[in-house]
């Protein structure tokens, strides 16, 4: 049995309603990104049902729950690769709550262009020249 994709599906409260369900779940995402987040969790958390939070997620966002989380998370492992080069990529990305380093690299790379290693090594000369060009007048 097939059933109809959830944009079809109409929501019985204002768009405000909506956008604040998703807000309150993006302030749950990153008080707790690095931990394992179930849909059922997070919607009781927030105080909705989780087909609730699927469908303020689908109808603000066009994705789900899960797929925000994961952008978020790859957000912070860029932000944490940025601010600190040095660290292993195992040890970044356990932090923001990936299972590995190949899962992570492959959605890394579908979201910003580039592989986890070259850009840590991006990074990594970024971190050195500011450090050179500090010692200089």
């Amino acid at each position: 049995m097939r059933f109809a994709p959830l944009r079809h599906r109409p929501i019985p409260i204002s768009r405000n309603q909506q956008l604040d369900v998703v807000n309150r779940a993006a302030r749950y995402f990153s008080h707790h990104f690095s931990e394992e987040i179930s849909s059922e969790a997070l919607a009781h958390s927030i105080g909705v049902s989780a087909e609730w939070l699927d469908l303020c997620f689908d109808h603000c966002r066009g994705k789900t729950p899960f797929q925000a989380l994961q952008h978020f998370r790859l957000s912070r492992l860029f932000e944490g690769i940025a601010q600190q080069p040095n660290s292993t990529l195992q040890q970044q990305v356990h932090s923001c709550g990936l299972a590995s380093v190949m899962a992570a690299n492959r959605l890394f790379e579908e979201l910003f262009g580039i592989g986890l290693a070259p850009f840590r090594r991006i990074c990594r000369r970024a971190a050195a020249d500011q450090l050179l060009h500090r010692g200089q007048p």
